[in-house]
C-alpha cells in the first residue's frame, strides 16, 4: 500500500519541480503573464518604439540608435535577414541597442508575404552560434520569428498548426525568450492573431508568446482598430501594433495613426512606428526621419516620436533592467 501512495506523490513531484524550472527559466527572460509583457525582475512593460531597416541601412546600430534613444523609446524592432549575417553580426547589433537601454526585437524579413519561407527563418534562429547569442541577451531581447509571413490564401488552421511546431523547435532549442507571431496576410490581418493566439499560447511549453498586428490597409476605420484590441483584450492575450505610419504602400491614404497612439495608450497595448529613415522606396513619406539624426524628425515622424500627447516622448518608460544592471 506504502508503494502504491509513493507513486502518485512522486508524480504531482516531478510535475511541479517541472513547472518550477520552467517559471525559472521565463524569469531570466522578459516574459508574458496574460495580456503584459513583464522584465524578468517583473516589471510590466508597454512597448513604445520605432521600426529601423538595419540590414539596409546601418548594420551594426551605430549610427541610428543613440538617434532614436534620444526620443525615449524603450524599444527597436530590427530588419534582419538571413543574407545579414548570423551570431558575429548579431551580437554587435544587439548589444549596441542594449548599450542605448532599448529592447531589441529582432526579425527576419525573408519570408515577407511567403509562407513557405518560415521554415528558413527558423532554421536560421536555430543555428548554434545564433542561439548562443540569443542566449547570451536573453535578458533584454524579444524575437520575431517572420516578417509578415504569408499572403490571405494562408488558412486558418495552417496558421496555427504551423506556429505550433515552430515554437515548440525553438524551444527545444534551448530558446526561451518571448516569441513574437505576425499576422498572416502581410500582417494586416488580425483574424489570425485573435482566432488563433489561445491554441498558439497552449502549445508553448512556456506560454511566452507575442502577437504583432501590423496596420497597413489605407481607409481603416478606428472602429475595427478598438475591436481588435478589445477583443485582444478579452482574449488576455499579448497584443502589439507591431507596424504603421499614416499611409500605406504607395502612400495609399490614410491611416488614423494618432488614434493609434491614443487607444493603445488607454489600453496599455504597446506599438511600433514604421520606420526611422530614411530607406522607404515604396513610400518616401513613410520615413520618421530625413536622415539618421534625431533631429531630422519631422511630420507625422515628429508627432509619434515627440510632440503629440501620446507620442514615444511622453508616454515611454525604460525598464529597471537597464538600471545598474538590475
Amino acid at each position: 500500500m506504502k508503494n502504491i501512495l509513493f507513486l502518485p506523490l512522486l508524480f504531482i513531484a516531478l510535475i511541479t519541480l517541472s513547472f518550477n524550472d520552467q517559471k525559472g527559466i521565463a524569469r531570466k527572460t522578459c516574459y508574458v503573464n496574460g495580456r503584459f509583457l513583464y522584465a524578468p525582475n517583473g516589471e510590466k512593460i508597454i512597448l513604445r518604439g520605432i521600426n529601423k531597416m538595419n540590414v539596409v541601412t546601418d548594420p551594426t546600430g551605430e549610427k541610428s540608435f543613440p538617434e532614436i534613444a534620444k526620443t525615449g523609446a524603450n524599444t527597436v524592432r530590427i530588419m534582419w535577414a538571413t543574407w545579414g549575417g548570423n551570431g558575429e553580426k548579431l551580437d554587435i547589433i544587439i548589444g549596441n541597442c542594449i548599450k542605448h537601454q532599448m529592447i531589441p526585437i529582432i526579425e527576419l524579413h525573408d519570408a515577407t508575404g511567403k509562407w513557405n519561407k518560415l521554415d528558413e527563418c527558423v532554421d536560421f534562429w536555430l543555428q548554434k552560434d545564433v542561439v548562443t547569442i540569443i542566449q547570451k541577451y536573453q535578458r533584454h531581447l524579444l524575437l520575431n520569428i517572420a516578417n509578415e509571413a504569408g499572403t490571405d490564401t494562408v488558412s486558418q488552421h495552417s496558421f496555427a498548426a504551423t506556429y505550433g511546431k515552430i515554437v515548440r523547435r525553438m524551444r527545444g532549442a534551448g530558446i526561451h525568450i518571448p516569441l513574437m507571431i505576425d499576422a498572416a496576410n502581410w500582417g494586416r490581418n488580425e483574424s489570425y492573431i485573435l482566432t488563433n493566439a489561445k491554441e498558439l499560447v497552449a502549445a508553448d511549453p512556456l506560454h511566452n508568446l507575442i502577437f504583432s498586428w501590423h496596420i497597413w490597409d489605407a481607409g481603416i476605420s478606428e472602429t475595427r482598430i478598438e475591436t481588435a484590441i478589445q477583443k485582444s483584450i478579452q482574449l488576455n492575450i499579448n497584443l502589439l501594433i507591431g507596424e504603421f505610419a499614416p499611409m500605406e504602400v504607395k502612400c495609399k491614404c490614410c491611416i488614423p495613426y494618432k488614434f493609434i497612439l491614443q487607444y493603445c495608450q488607454q489600453q496599455q497595448i504597446g506599438w511600433l512606428a514604421w520606420s526611422w529613415g530614411v530607406g522607404n522606396s515604396d513610400c518616401a513619406a513613410m520615413d520618421m526621419t530625413k536622415t539618421e539624426s534625431f533631429e531630422s524628425l519631422f511630420d507625422w515622424g515628429l508627432e509619434v516620436a515627440v510632440t503629440d500627447l501620446y507620442s514615444i516622448k511622453n508616454t515611454s518608460s525604460r525598464p529597471f533592467i537597464f538600471s545598474a544592471n538590475k
